[in-house]
């Protein structure tokens, strides 16, 4: 027997009652059949119009975020009718990689992939009662947040009523955890050789910051009119300093490493971590970075995303979110890649190789970098846990210790 047969069973099992104490006048009987059955449909109306006029509503305080970042997720919820509800339970999912500083608030796990969100709320007439939640990132990757569901039950137990889809999916991309990286002036030097500290010898006409007095060295092309009636002096534009120089950076994995061993695993997890690292150094001196892989995209899977050279905080978003998406595992060998950088990279530009790979380099991979060494600097990062790795003739190398569990490195070194 189930649920609704039980209160129905229940409903004629009292009216019968009620009508045989009240033809044989037995008043108590009839008063307390009289009360379940007064019970019941109060419960039924209740449970009839538990979800009219209830408005739920979900935000999270950012879009992107940091890996260190505190991510806070608040909910609203408001009862515009006389109906109080109690016990109203809200259930949602949540990829798993979200710590919840009340840990209370998730329950089981679905395959390691998801988790259960769970909240109770009470509500009285009128009322609209709003909670926040703050939550930290464990890993990188998208995280995305259930359309949810409403369970109510009536306080009598006699009813229980559910609504799908109450809220609007959410979705929050955390980007890969950025260090410092001790060593780093030896690769840029080898890159980018000595170079002027407030910038590169070319200026972008088209990024003012401001206007100086005008000096006989400068051209009649930098005047501008306005801030010279305004000074009442001839004024120049400053033209901020333009780095013309593109990175291209490389993040491989051999597509035969065994990404389910915990120590493969960390050795690309550092490997990301340096790749967002140098983004993050390089967009700040004014490079344009091209970012290419191996590894399989969440988003784009075997397909390569198209590279755009997009300036400022864009082009860091764009880059960071696509090291935030990559699988730990890959299928395109190395030497794809390298070719396919070799033909779009211009004649002595820079690239910055990190590789994963144990042990000397093979051949074909090391041959490959000699070709793309042959259209401007190439240095080589590798990130390995042995203890002894062994360098490639002709290849200038820098090596990133990969023992170390991935979470607890606070910085990275060169060696």
């Amino acid at each position: 027997m189930d649920h609704k047969q039980r209160v129905l069973f229940l409903t004629f099992s009292f009216a019968a009652l009620a009508l045989f104490a009240g033809l044989r006048g037995y008043l108590t009987a009839f008063l307390a059949a009289l009360l379940v059955l007064t019970a019941i449909g109060l419960a039924f109306v209740w449970n009839r119009f538990v979800f009219r006029k209830l408005h739920l509503k979900r935000s999270l305080n950012r879009t992107y975020a940091e890996f260190d970042s505190l991510i806070t997720m608040e909910l609203a919820i408001t009862n515009r009718k006389v109906l109080p509800l109690l016990g109203l339970k809200l259930e949602s999912t949540v990829t798993s990689g979200l710590e919840f500083a009340d840990s209370r608030r998730l329950l089981t796990e679905r395959d390691g992939r998801e988790n259960i969100f769970q909240d109770f709320f009470h509500l009285n007439w009128y009322e609209k009662r709003t909670r926040r939640y703050e939550l930290r990132p464990l890993k990188r990757g998208r995280y995305e947040f259930g359309q949810g569901t409403l369970s109510y039950a009536d306080p009598f137990g006699f009813f229980a009523n559910q609504l799908e889809d109450v809220l609007e999916t959410e979705k929050i991309t955390v980007f890969p955890k950025i260090v410092p990286i001790q060593g780093q002036t030896g690769l840029n030097t080898y890159l980018f050789g000595s170079r002027p500290r407030e910038g590169w010898i070319y200026t972008d006409p088209l990024n003012l910051v401001g206007t100086r007095p005008y000096q006989t060295t400068d051209s009649a092309r930098q005047i501008n009119w306005k801030a010279t009636a305004r000074h009442g002096a001839m004024q120049v534009d400053i033209e901020k300093p333009s780095f013309d120089q593109q990175v291209y950076l490389v993040l491989l994995q051999p597509p035969q490493a065994k990404w389910w061993v915990s120590a493969v695993n960390n050795n690309l997890e550092v490997a990301i971590m340096a790749a967002a690292s140098l983004i993050d150094n390089y967009l700040q001196a004014g490079y344009q970075i091209n970012l290419a892989t191996n590894l399989i995209s969440r988003i784009h899977g075997l397909e390569e995303k198209p590279s755009r050279l997009i300036a400022g905080r864009s082009q860091r978003v764009e880059l960071l979110t696509r090291l935030a998406l990559l699988h730990n595992f890959s299928m395109e060998p190395d030497q794809r890649v390298l070719a396919r950088i070799g033909k779009r990279m211009e004649p002595g530009c820079t690239a910055v190789v990190i590789t994963t790979a144990p042990g000397k380099l093979e051949p074909a991979l090391a041959g490959s970098i000699r070709r793309l060494m042959a259209r401007g600097r190439v240095g080589v990062l590798r990130v390995s846990a042995e203890k002894e790795l062994k360098r490639t003739a002709g290849l200038r190398e820098w090596r990133i210790e990969g023992r170390r569990p991935w979470r607890e490195a606070e910085s990275l070194e060169l060696s």
